[in-house]
């Protein structure tokens, strides 16, 4: 007998209210809101007063993003995996700039239509909010069908999920980070977190920087659909990008928020952007956009990291990682997935389902250095001495030449050519406090037999032993201590990176040339660009590093370990972090 049948759901709490007819002889339900909050229907946000089909195997989510159960009929359509010709087909419209879903052609009067029958209109109309409170705790206790995920359903725990939030944008510590939470973003316990460049998106002209605000597109096609799958899935989408240009003002911060919602408007999910525009903590791999998340970006709850992931481009993959691809650009989502304590993928691997390939991490590993390992080598020798003496610091910038002295050498007159000025004054300064009986440390970079001739000739002329710290830290245990510095003292002066290289001794002319001609090159940048102070202060770097030797007058030269000494447990956590990018 050719009749309908129709079983009417109605939930009427939090203002939200969905209508779900099922024609059993069909085989489909008519999924209509008619309150004033969203519902879902396969992943896509509903619209009020417009009815979608369903058929066999369709997501409804009964709040959009959150409660949501799979269609099936039982016994199963005949025909369901079959292109029917009497079927009633659904077709959908997509655009580029909207992701919301509307049958192109309006249903049957069959499915809750206006045609529908006026009893169970009625029967709409009089579900009262007892009776849909009811329900509500009926769907919500009872098994269901697992979500078409490819992870298991009691993995998912939807009551972990909180307000769903309005489209809104925050700027932190005057735009150093800007937060755009999308509209139907709500907090959960599974993280899905993405790098934007190279990883959801690429240019659309080719290049590798974009020409302009406009120069983008989804990286991969599937990527829109994979980010549905697991937000259904139960995890929170969200994007952590560094956008240096910001910063330096290579991009105007509204232009670039319109970018992020054209961004985040195509890739059709609820999805919530942090951008880092400084060099400050947090940019990655430092871990401050994802603590901002953690204390006031998920209302209050907690994230399971064990869940969670982290997937980016900057992954350290050498040359020829795959066929003609160049190296990755940086270290710097691979670290801050390693800082973060988070499971990390490639794109290649996340969306395409590639296998992992070889990737070279960073030399200097910050949690292998001790602190409580011997300063100075050999142990035996000392750091203080009760005589008058003068130590000579050598060592390059990051080496830790203050540290010793704030640290171990507390009773010596500390000299340093940054608070002075300029050599000259540092030699007035030690004549004079040698001329009252005390003893003096030099800490300045004293990176040749030159500038120290300088020091070692005025104690040489006072009958005054002259003693050499010389840094043994690593290059690129430097560059460490010197990004630490500038994290946690805004005051400290950049030190580029191509002078802490200078240091590095080496006896082959043709490199001492070409080292010495891309040191000019960066003063002439300096000296144009960031004025003259600048340039002064840089100016002594200019030539090679050579180790010091008891030759030029000292009486002992002692060897010494950088042994970091931290104040709070904060800082600890901080320093044990990988720092750098690369």
């Amino acid at each position: 007998m050719n009749y309908y049948s129709f079983i009417v759901f109605f939930f009427g709490l939090l203002h939200c209210r969905v209508r779900l007819c099922a024609s059993y002889a069909d085989k489909c339900v008519t999924v209509c809101q008619t309150g004033a909050r969203p519902s879902g229907f396969n992943g896509c946000k509903t619209k009020k007063d417009e009815k979608y089909l369903g058929k066999h195997g369709d997501v409804i989510q009964i709040l959009y993003g959150k409660y949501p159960y799979r269609i099936e009929f039982n016994p199963p359509p005949s025909d369901i995996g079959k292109e029917s010709i009497n079927s009633k087909k659904r077709s959908y419209t997509e655009s580029e700039d909207s992701q919301e879903f509307t049958l192109n052609k309006k249903p049957r009067g069959d499915y809750c239509d206006a045609k529908m029958s006026k009893e169970v209109r009625d029967t709409d109309d009089d579900v009262d909010e007892k009776t849909s409170r009811e329900i509500l705790e009926k769907v919500r206790t009872k098994h269901q069908s697992p979500v078409p995920s490819g992870s298991k359903p009691e993995n998912i725990d939807y009551e972990e999920t909180r307000t769903i939030h309005n489209e809104t944008w925050e700027d932190v510590d005057k735009q150093a980070l800007m937060i755009f939470t999308a509209e139907g973003v709500q907090s959960r316990s599974k993280i899905a977190a993405y790098d934007m460049d190279g990883t959801l998106i690429t240019t659309q002209s080719g290049l590798v920087f974009p020409k302009d605000l406009n120069d983008w597109k989804i990286l991969f096609p599937g990527i829109p659909g994979k980010l549905k799958e697991l937000h259904s899935d139960g995890y929170k989408i969200v994007i952590f990008t560094n956008q240096g240009g910001l910063g330096l003002g290579k991009s105007k911060p509204n232009d670039f928020k319109q970018k992020i919602e054209r961004v985040v408007k195509r890739l059709a999910v609820p999805i919530q952007v942090f951008i880092a525009t400084a060099r400050d903590s947090y940019r990655k791999p430092v871990t401050g956009m994802w603590d901002r998340l953690v204390k006031f970006c998920n209302d209050g709850v907690p994230i399971d990291k064990d869940k969670s992931f982290f997937v980016g481009d900057a992954a350290g993959r050498p040359k020829d990682w795959a066929p003609k691809k160049k190296k990755d650009h940086s270290l710097a989502d691979r670290l801050f997935a390693l800082n973060v304590d988070l499971t990390f993928y490639t794109p290649e691997e996340h969306f395409l389902g590639q296998k992992p390939v070889k990737y070279n991490l960073p030399v200097f590993d910050p949690k292998r250095v001790e602190d409580n390992a011997d300063v100075c080598d050999p142990p035996i020798a000392q750091l203080s001495s009760k005589i008058q003496e003068v130590i000579l610091m050598v060592g390059a910038p990051g080496t830790g030449k203050t540290h010793v002295v704030q640290n171990y050498l507390k009773d010596y007159h500390h000299i340093n050519r940054d608070r002075l000025g300029s050599w000259q004054k540092c030699v007035a300064e030690m004549e004079k406090i040698l001329s009252k009986g005390k003893s003096v440390v030099i800490d300045n970079t004293n990176p040749d037999p030159t500038s120290r001739q300088r020091f070692l000739h005025v104690a040489k002329s006072k009958n005054i032993p002259v003693r050499c710290f010389l840094m043994k830290t690593s290059v690129e245990h430097a560059k460490h201590n010197n990004r630490f510095r500038e994290l946690t003292d805004p005051s400290h002066m950049v030190i580029s990176e191509i002078i802490i290289n200078s240091y590095v001794g080496t006896h082959s002319t043709l490199v001492w040339r070409c080292t010495r001609f891309i040191k000019l090159l960066l003063l002439l940048y300096l000296r144009l660009f960031l004025g003259l102070s600048v340039y002064a202060y840089v100016k002594t770097y200019r030539k090679n590093f050579v180790e010091p030797s008891m030759d030029e007058g000292f009486s002992e030269i002692v060897k010494i370990n950088f042994v970091p000494k931290f104040q709070s447990e904060k800082e600890r956590e901080l320093y044990t972090m990988y720092l750098l990018e690369k």
